[in-house]
């Protein structure tokens, strides 16, 4: 062990020293993990709001409400475009006022708007329908696609430093086995009981939910005499280097800057949300128009996607976990690889010819996803590229606004073309050109960081390297260990 397993032991035993009681109870189980499984719970039970889940009520909405393909999709993108703008609010909510607050005001939001969407009729009058069906779908993208990703993605976010790609793993990976069980359950349920049933149901189920979460969340894990990741989730040939990184990783920096300069990011959100939040509106429709016969997507697609996804999504927070600090490019390298995949499955799309094509499309899809979900819904990549924890939160709600408003402009993309040109095809292979370029810019910005690293070398044998002494690095640890328990 030598001098750093010495300094790791005393370090320890600070931390010991400073421990509240309640917290040393909890030492053999990182109270975090319970608040992954609260997140888990709160993501798995707001799927009536996403698209994929949503694609087998649209079919009965158009027949009930009496709307063409152009009019629901419009009406949707309105209704989800001005819920985006209002993402960067609750980023800021979740910010200020944590999770504890949060998670539960929002279940017992959705569980209201769940119950609204269940007794919704039609009306007589055009333009109150109009009225009525921006208003419902404001309020259910606000909450089930803005606020149910947002908050618990921030949460595990303060939770978590360290090991934050294991944790996003986690939770991603429940939820979409949750996704996997919950999408043919709420399409049987609608098959067999109605769309209002299936709505009232999920109504029930947030509305059970709220309680136990407000019982279980913790704003942070300061607040319960912890620090994040747990002190045994960082082992003992790891303690210099999380104090040496500690400076870097929480240097402060402007704020506007921050936003202005994760454009790229936020723009790759926006497309794939275009062409993967309107896909999902309408895939019961497009594969029928792909291939003629019948086809359960809920099973061939949904199902396949979602099983690949919760194995992709663990294994890039992994990824993250053991590379990014020492591979700066490596979430920039991964956008890469997701646009072009992403451009390559969107155009797939048009070409589904049997089950065994549909299978493989939605492994495809689950692969692209976790990338996205793990780098860009969850925040990996915004605090690989130096996002702070107390900032976290608005930075994802700048991009939920980028998530909905590319789901709001999919359904009437796509919609416009089917009714349109009578296919769904034109529209699939446009909207693959936009993540194919941003493939290319991601990787000239991999290619450029590469270089800038290896630039200095030549002046390495110039400049004496700066050193430490063993025992000006046993006080570093111990002087910061002392100052966080306290």
């Amino acid at each position: 062990m030598g001098i750093v397993g010495e300094v790791a032991g005393l370090a320890a035993k600070a931390k010991g020293h400073f421990e509240p009681n309640g917290a040393r109870q909890l030492r053999c189980i990182f109270y975090g993990w319970v608040i992954v499984g609260v997140c888990i719970f709160c993501k798995i039970f707001k799927v009536q709001g996403q698209n994929n889940v949503m694609s087998y009520t649209v079919p009965h909405l158009l027949q009930d409400f009496q709307l063409s393909h152009a009019e629901l999709g419009g009406l949707f993108s309105v209704a989800t475009i001005l819920a985006g703008f209002v993402q960067p609010l609750l980023g800021r909510a979740i910010d200020k006022y944590g999770a504890r607050v949060c998670i539960p005001m929002m279940q017992v939001a959705l569980c209201g708007a769940l119950l609204l969407f269940a007794a919704w009729t039609r009306p007589t009058r055009r333009w109150v329908l109009y009225s009525e069906v921006v208003f419902v779908f404001f309020f259910l993208r606000t909450l089930s696609l803005g606020a149910a990703e947002t908050f618990p993605n921030t949460c595990v976010q303060q939770w978590f430093q360290r090991r934050r790609g294991r944790a996003v793993g986690v939770v991603f990976t429940f939820q979409w086995l949750g996704n996997a069980f919950a999408g043919p359950i709420v399409s049987s349920t609608v098959a067999s009981y109605g769309w209002q049933r299936a709505a009232l149901a999920g109504s029930i189920a947030n509305m059970l939910l709220a309680p136990i979460s407000a019982t279980l969340l913790r704003r942070s894990p300061e607040a319960c005499g912890l620090q994040p990741d747990g002190w045994t989730a960082v082992a003992a040939d790891e303690e210099m280097e999380a104090v040496s990184m500690k400076g870097a990783s929480e240097a402060p920096s402007g704020k506007d800057r921050e936003i202005r300069d994760l454009w790229p990011q936020f723009a790759f959100t926006f497309f794939y949300a275009v062409m993967f939040g309107g896909s999902d509106f309408y895939m019961v429709e497009m594969t029928s128009e792909a291939w003629q016969e019948e086809l359960d997507v809920s099973i061939f697609i949904f199902g396949p996607m979602a099983l690949t996804a919760a194995v992709s999504t663990p294994l890039v927070g992994e990824l993250m976990d053991a590379w990014s600090r020492t591979h700066k490019r490596l979430p920039i390298v991964l956008l890469a690889a997701a646009g072009f995949v992403t451009a390559i499955a969107t155009s797939w799309l048009t070409c589904i010819g049997s089950r065994a094509s549909a299978v493989l499309y939605g492994v495809v899809r689950g692969s692209t996803t976790g990338v996205f979900q793990s780098l860009l819904s969850a925040g990996l990549a915004f605090t690989a590229l130096g996002v702070r924890r107390e900032q976290i939160g608005q930075v994802l709600g700048y991009n939920q606004l980028a998530t909905l408003v590319g789901t709001g402009v999919g359904p009437f993309w796509y919609g416009t073309f089917r009714d349109v040109f009578g296919a769904f095809r034109f529209g699939l292979l446009l909207s693959a050109l936009p993540p194919f370029m941003l493939g290319i810019f991601f990787a000239a910005q991999a290619l450029a960081t590469e270089q800038k690293e290896a630039a200095p070398d030549k002046g390495d044998s110039q400049s004496p390297e700066k050193t430490i002494s063993p025992t000006a690095q046993q006080h570093m640890v111990l002087g910061a260990t002392t100052a966080e328990a306290r």
